[in-house]
């Protein structure tokens, strides 16, 4: 009997699609511009070839649908984005919610907007805000979204976090995600290194959600 071939590694493309809240505008700082990008184009730097990042400000759920919305979201008619393997929300938030300057954006709207989202290929989606995944609300939300977004996994908190010690565990993950020669495998691994490696992701509660695997999914 021939011995079963080993799967070959699978590289995730160097491709990340952000979208955030406009940070200072609920403190009216209409002179302070702060946002995640400048840390992701350090990050996109360190690799050859770099990692393509797509970033784009949104403070309504009607903004985030004319993005996500399948089939006519901008990110499902953009042939350069159709691979991208994580999609990185920039927000605050609270319990199965994010919030925006102008708007609450609950766990049916967030559903909704990636429905789909992963069925056609792997890819994940980071919930870089405090606490989206805390308690058993946010166990729940975890759940029904990687139900309807088909999304191998999602990542975030499960407390209010520090913006700087979050923005470096999200480097640190990334980082990992990307150099990793097969990442969808180790996944959980790569969660743990950072939690391991990093005092402050396990004190911000870094929690890694993954929709159970099925047989037979067609890619």
């Amino acid at each position: 009997m021939k011995e079963r071939a080993e799967r070959a590694p699978r590289p995730a493309p160097r491709k990340l699609v952000c979208l955030e809240t406009y940070w200072t505008d609920r403190q009216a700082r209409i002179f302070r511009d702060r946002s995640v990008r400048p840390f992701f184009e350090g990050l996109a730097a360190q690799f050859d070839p770099p990692i393509a990042v797509a970033h784009r400000f949104l403070d309504t759920p009607a903004q985030l649908a004319v993005y996500t919305r399948r089939p006519d979201g901008v990110l499902w008619r953009d042939p350069e984005a159709f691979d991208a393997p994580v999609f990185y929300l920039s927000f605050h938030g609270s319990p199965g919610r994010i919030h925006t300057a102008l708007a609450r954006i609950g766990p049916n709207a967030l559903c909704r907007a990636f429905a789909g989202w992963g069925r056609g290929y792997d890819n994940l989606v980071y919930f870089a805000a405090c606490s989206v995944l805390a308690g058993r609300r946010g166990e729940r939300f975890a759940e029904a979204f990687l139900r309807a977004s088909g999304s191998r996994a999602v990542l975030g908190y499960a407390t209010d976090v520090n913006w700087m010690d979050s923005m470096l565990t999200d480097l640190l993950f990334l980082r990992r995600f990307y150099a990793d020669p097969d990442p969808w495998a180790n996944l959980a691994a790569i969660h743990a290194s950072v939690c391991a490696d990093f005092a402050p992701a396990r004190a911000l509660g870094f929690v890694l959600r993954e929709r159970p695997r099925t047989r037979g999914r067609r890619r």
